[in-house]
Order: structure tokens, then C-alpha cells, then sequence
């Protein structure tokens, strides 16, 4: 196996771990219920973010990741922020969003990231978290580093269309400049005296509830694809594109439905909005190892897993009798 294959694989492999780290953490939430709480809030709200900001700039370029970030992103913070019963947002060194640039103990702390930088770059900053809030809230902060993707919208030199873009639903924009390392801000969360008193679960994911045999076919459809990447990134590594491309179409499509153990009728009106970027990004991912293109299928592999992350993030199955 190569080099990018071996290192794509540990990458894909993280990833689709994502969603069991979320729920291992919240399980010191009996401990450090405000604690995990916010971490959890914060987990969602970035890798649904991230996967939906990846989605739209796969399909439509950077000029459709800004309008994400424009409509989708506050719609995704309020969302999480009520599913998790928290506070939640993002403030930026210099902010696009207005909503982003509050005053207050946020704009404190990133004051005092940038006169005093901690040791080592913003995303290996350990969280920041105080209990010094007025009726005992819990505040809860991690940095926000500048990735190379981040500077097509926001570093020193924009491209001239993408910059029209920015200007119209932007008129007052200052969020440019940024260099690749560089502290872009941070995700901060607030939670209330009332829920660190009273956590209402250790896993603050919502529920989706479906009989066993519901639960049973979706947990297999999630194993099959599991299975699938598994042989894809075995493929790839053996430079067998036509298989990695027949496999992946195969998840573009999706799994079979029907019968007494059909769970459609039983999930939440938000999944579609992992579910169908995931199989899109798959379909990519397909045509891609068809044209022998690496790094093409690879990148859109990415997006498909990160979707499947997001989407753990967010829910959790309970499997009852009806």
C-alpha cells in the first residue's frame, strides 16, 4: 500500500470513529455534566458544519461554502444549541457574520489568545472552561485555527469573482487576511446552572425511537457500509480502480428498503440532510476512481464519511417494543 493510501486510510478510519468518540465522552457526563455537555454541543455543531460547508463547496465551489455560512451555519448553531440545551456560536478574530461578533467574555478571551498565545497552533489549544459566570454557568471555549481551505474565503487574496460574492451578503466584511496556522477565532458554549445541576441524559444526542427489527436493518445497512469503505480503501491501495469505483456507486445508491423492518417511517425529518450529501459525495467518489483520479476519490470519500459523523453527532437510536 502507498504512502497516500496508508495515510488516507488512517484519515477515513479517524473519521468514522468520530461518532464513537462522541459518545464515549459523554459518558464522563454523570462526572462533568457541563462539561460534556458542552464538548458534546460543540462536537455536533463543528462536524455538521464541516460536512455541510464540504457538501456545498464539492457541488457548487467556494461561492456556495459562503452562502452555508451565510444561511446555514446560524440555522445549525440555533438547532444544536436547542437539541443539547446549551448556548452555542462561533466569534472571529474579525467576524463576517455580525451575529458573530459579540462583545462580552468571548471577545475577552480571544483578546487575550491573541496579546498571550498559548504554546503550540490554535487547534492543539486545550479548551478553556470557567464556572466563574454569574448563577453558576458553565462557560466553554476552543480555538478556531485558519485551515489551508479556509483561505479561498478568507486569506490575504481572494479571487475576484468569489470576493463579489462575499461583498453582496457581506457588504461590511473585515474576515480577510488570515494565513494558514493562524487563530480564526473560537466556538464557545454556555450551559446554564440548571441543566449542570440536573443533566437530563449522559448522551445529549437526539433520540430517534424504532422497534428492534427497525433498529436491527438500520444497524446492518450502517455495518454493510462500514464494510464498504473498508473494501474501497483495500481496493484503492491495490491500485484496483474499477472495484473502489463499483463499490462506491454502490453507496451512492443507497441501501435496500421494504418489508416489516423498513425504518424510514421512523427517522427524523433532519436526516435527508446527511443522507442524501452522503450518497452524492459517494457518487463522486465512483466517477472518480472511474477516471483514476486519487486524490478526486479520495477527497469526495472524506465528504461522505464526514457526513456519516455529523449524522452520528446528532442522533441515537432507541430500540422498543411498540
Amino acid at each position: 500500500m502507498s504512502a497516500v493510501i496508508l495515510r488516507a486510510s488512517v484519515v477515513v478510519a479517524l473519521a468514522l470513529s468520530a461518532g464513537l468518540s462522541a459518545a464515549q465522552a459523554s459518558a464522563n457526563a454523570s462526572e462533568q455534566p457541563a462539561d460534556a455537555r458542552a464538548l458534546e454541543a460543540a462536537k455536533a455543531f463543528s462536524s455538521e458544519l464541516r460536512a455541510t460547508l464540504g457538501a456545498a463547496m464539492a457541488h457548487g465551489g467556494p461561492a456556495a461554502g459562503v452562502r452555508v455560512c451565510h444561511d446555514e451555519a446560524p440555522r445549525i448553531a440555533d438547532r444544536i444549541s436547542a437539541e443539547h440545551g446549551v448556548r452555542l456560536g462561533r466569534v472571529g478574530v474579525r467576524s463576517r457574520q455580525p451575529a458573530n461578533r459579540l462583545e462580552g467574555w468571548q471577545k475577552t478571551l480571544l483578546a487575550a489568545w491573541q496579546a498571550s498565545p498559548p504554546a503550540g497552533t490554535p487547534a492543539n489549544w486545550a479548551p478553556v472552561k470557567s464556572m466563574e459566570a454569574p448563577g453558576g454557568t458553565l462557560r466553554w471555549a476552543k480555538a478556531i485555527e485558519t485551515e489551508a481551505v479556509c483561505v479561498v474565503c478568507h486569506g490575504p487574496s481572494v479571487e475576484p469573482g468569489l470576493a463579489d460574492t462575499i461583498r453582496r451578503l457581506y457588504p461590511d466584511d473585515p474576515a480577510v487576511g488570515f494565513e494558514p496556522g493562524s487563530l480564526r477565532g473560537l466556538v464557545w458554549v454556555e450551559v446554564a446552572s440548571a441543566n449542570i445541576a440536573e443533566p437530563t441524559s449522559a448522551d445529549a444526542r437526539q433520540t430517534i425511537r424504532m422497534n428492534p427489527a427497525q433498529a436491527a436493518a438500520l444497524r446492518r445497512q450502517m455495518r454493510a457500509h462500514l464494510e464498504r469503505i473498508e473494501a474501497t480503501l483495500l481496493a484503492l491501495g491495490h491500485g484496483d480502480n474499477a472495484t473502489a469505483g463499483t463499490l462506491l456507486a454502490e453507496g451512492g445508491v443507497g441501501g435496500r428498503h421494504g418489508g416489516s423492518d423498513d425504518f424510514r417511517s421512523a427517522l427524523p425529518d433532519g436526516w435527508p440532510r446527511f443522507a442524501r450529501p452522503m450518497h452524492v459525495a459517494m457518487g463522486q467518489a465512483s466517477e472518480a476512481a472511474a477516471a483514476e483520479d486519487l486524490p478526486r476519490t479520495l477527497r469526495h470519500l472524506g465528504e461522505a464519511v464526514g457526513q456519516c459523523n455529523a449524522c452520528h453527532a446528532t442522533y441515537r437510536v432507541d430500540a422498543r417494543e411498540p
